[in-house]
């Protein structure tokens, strides 16, 4: 699959450290096979929640569709889901 990253994400990743960077990385290639501790949000149609340690990953995928577009990376306390 393909992960297209809106403007806060590719921001977030940018502003971070390097290792913190390269594990966000690693957790988004994962999330191209949806692998993981992934969970629909409810009240939102599409949009779901990748936990990766005290990170959280907010992205919308249609099934069927071959593209994932990631919306928001955060921590724990700074996300709003």
């Amino acid at each position: 699959m393909e992960i297209r990253l809106k403007k806060q994400a590719q921001k977030y990743l940018d502003s971070v450290d390097e290792p913190t960077r390269k594990k966000l990385y690693k957790a988004l290639e994962q999330l191209a096979q949806l692998k993981g501790d992934i969970r629909p949000l409810k009240g939102v149609k599409n949009q779901y929640r990748f936990k990766i340690q005290h990170y959280r990953i907010l992205f919308e995928w249609i099934k069927g569709e071959i593209v994932i577009t990631v919306i928001e990376i955060n921590t724990r306390t700074n996300i709003k889901y």
